[in-house]
């Protein structure tokens, strides 16, 4: 992990309620997905402690793009399709 000081004057916007995406995987090639509301990260991990019934999962934030779709950002787990040298060297399954 790397930290470093940051200037907080380069944030240009911020979201106050996040919409959270859960992927709970039964296998390489099936999935259930959630969104998770109205729910602080604390929230939204004993959710996935408690419905994940140790399924391998990834967690991700969702932020809307200008087209009218979803981006989502990675914050824990992979997904089993994808090839392990598309994943950050750190990034570790969960579940």
């Amino acid at each position: 992990m790397r930290a470093r000081p940051v200037d907080p004057r380069d944030q240009t916007s911020e979201v106050a309620a996040p919409r959270y995406r859960v992927v709970f995987w039964t296998s390489s090639s099936s999935s259930e997905e959630w969104q998770l509301s109205e729910a602080d990260l604390d929230e939204v991990l004993s959710w996935v402690a408690a419905h994940g019934d140790g399924r391998r999962h990834s967690l991700w934030v969702e932020l809307p793009d200008a087209g009218g779709g979803v981006q989502v950002v990675r914050l824990r787990g992979i997904d089993p399709p994808a090839s392990p040298g598309t994943w950050p060297s750190w990034a570790r399954e969960v579940g």
